[in-house]
């Protein structure tokens, strides 16, 4: 992986987790730690010695290193430069790519989402697209891991994608030039007068994409907002303080303290609140996402409905390590050296190559506080209306279910994202169909003629755009019967 960073934005990454210059200071050895070096010295030659297979110098260094990190609490670790590419690239939502998302569906991997304005979307690849080979290669029984690493690439270079659509049995060739992608993490809806709007995770995204929601929001007149965190487990402290922003009027949003370093206090300076807001949480809401329920919860800016909240209120850093090489390389020239590759740039105007960095830290460096200065670290937020979590619909998470988008007319034979979300809303209905997928068999045919029927329309058992729009009524329906959280917001609002 690249050593990128800037002298500038070097230290901008806030992730609860959060990224900062780590400060391994090099200070002389003791007598006591002189002992403890000699002797880890002696345990590497022993297995050396007496281990039966090949063992290279640089995996004992790496599992020395992360034998450390593991003795630390649960959120600090080690990771390898491949791994680090991977968590970054997650925690900071950016790849490069073609812009789809991908599902299972038995032994095919399925686009089941084009980014608009995307590389897919110009090469006129379409939801419901079974993936039969990349770049010629066969991927079918591949994992979506698989697949998604074969598909990204260096930006500017093409992938081919062979696919087949609509249940027909031949493959289509479609090449895509793989370009800088933006994951979006926001969903926003207007259901019924009232604003929904989900956050997945705080990436670097994130309030550019909910800035774009909340101008659509406003242009409606539409005021009364539910912020859905439930599942949200975090991500950039950076991101979840500038949605904070626009919602919490003046006052602190959050206080980081550390260990090493002055706090930090993040304010609002937001005069009014503009915005009514229901914010629903359970379990799995924690992090940068309790940093935000916090903010709204002790301004009295809305109100918290769900269950109780994870309660993790620790902040980490995440910052690159010299090998051993490069450190004795570097200390030479530089008394204030540190391990960490960051001092390089910062200090010595001088960028590690890849090959001068073993890996990556993420390391707990500091607490954060609320607004009333709460310290939530397993505790969490307790909601202001505790609601049970939602149970299932026969089977079916009814909130998980999207909306029919209306941009396509599947029918017999189909293979359509439209068609998975139909058969999801048909399960929960109580309608005889197989486990929901993108192909509208026989069985679902059936099924939406019944559907149709029973809301007086001609049972053609298509999916035409007038029997989508009665299933998204119905999925509005469900969620108000089936998501109490939910539907205690909306009672809530109005």
């Amino acid at each position: 992986m690249k050593f990128r960073t800037t002298r500038a934005g070097l230290s901008s990454l806030l992730i609860c987790m959060f990224v900062f210059t780590l400060l391994f200071t090099s200070t002389p050895a003791v007598a006591g730690e002189n002992v403890n070096n000699v002797y880890l010295e002696g345990v590497m030659q022993f297995i050396k010695s007496r281990y039966n297979y090949e063992l290279g110098e640089g995996q004992l260094l790496e599992g020395s290193v992360k034998g450390m990190f593991e003795q630390l609490d649960d959120y600090s670790e080690f990771y390898t430069q491949e791994d680090a590419k991977q968590y970054l690239e997650a925690v900071d939502g950016n790849y490069e790519g073609i812009g789809i998302v991908l599902s299972k569906d038995q032994n095919y991997i399925v686009i089941t989402k084009i980014f608009p304005a995307s590389p897919a979307e110009t090469a006129g690849l379409l939801g419901g697209d079974k993936i039969v080979t990349i770049n010629k290669k066969n991927v079918i029984g591949s994992t979506i891991d698989e697949v998604s690493s074969l598909i990204r690439g260096e930006r500017g270079t093409l992938v081919t994608l062979g696919v087949m659509r609509n249940g027909s049995n031949t493959v289509l060739e479609i090449s895509a030039k793989r370009e800088g992608i933006k994951l979006n993490p926001v969903n926003g809806e207007i259901r019924e007068g009232i604003g929904y709007i989900s956050i997945d995770s705080f990436n670097s995204n994130t309030n550019e994409f909910l800035i774009k929601v909340l101008k659509e929001m406003d242009t409606a007149k539409v005021y009364k907002l539910i912020l859905d965190l439930r599942d949200n487990t975090g991500g950039e402290v950076g991101q979840a303080v500038a949605v904070a922003r626009h919602f919490v009027p003046v006052g602190t949003i959050t206080t980081l303290k550390f260990r090493a370093g002055d706090d930090i206090v993040y304010s609002s300076s937001l005069v009014k609140a503009r915005y009514q807001i229901a914010v629903l949480v359970n379990k799995n809401t924690a992090s940068a996402s309790e940093i935000l329920g916090g903010a709204i919860q002790d301004s009295k800016t809305g109100m918290l409905i769900g269950t109780k909240t994870y309660g993790k209120a620790r902040v980490q850093s995440v910052v690159p390590l010299l090998t051993p090489e490069a450190y004795n390389k570097y200390s030479r020239q530089f008394n204030d050296l540190t391990v960490d590759a960051n001092d390089l740039v910062l200090h010595h105007d001088i960028e590690p190559s890849d090959d001068e960095i073993l890996g990556w830290a993420k390391i707990t460096t500091g607490t954060y506080l609320t607004p009333a200065g709460r310290f939530i670290d397993g505790i969490g937020l307790q909601p202001d209306i505790a609601v049970e979590d939602p149970g299932l619909a026969n089977g079916i998470e009814v909130r998980n279910i999207s909306i029919l988008n209306k941009t396509s007319k599947p029918t017999l034979n189909s293979s359509d994202i439209n068609v998975y979300n139909a058969e999801k809303i048909l399960t929960a209905g109580g309608y005889a169909v197989d486990k929901p997928d993108l192909n509208l068999d026989i069985k679902t045919w059936e099924a939406i003629k019944k559907f149709q029927i029973d809301n007086k329309l001609y049972p053609s058992g298509v999916l035409d755009f007038a029997t989508q729009e009665l299933f998204n009524k119905q999925r509005q329906n469900m969620l108000v019967k089936f998501d109490r959280q939910y539907a205690k917001a909306v009672e809530y609002l109005n």
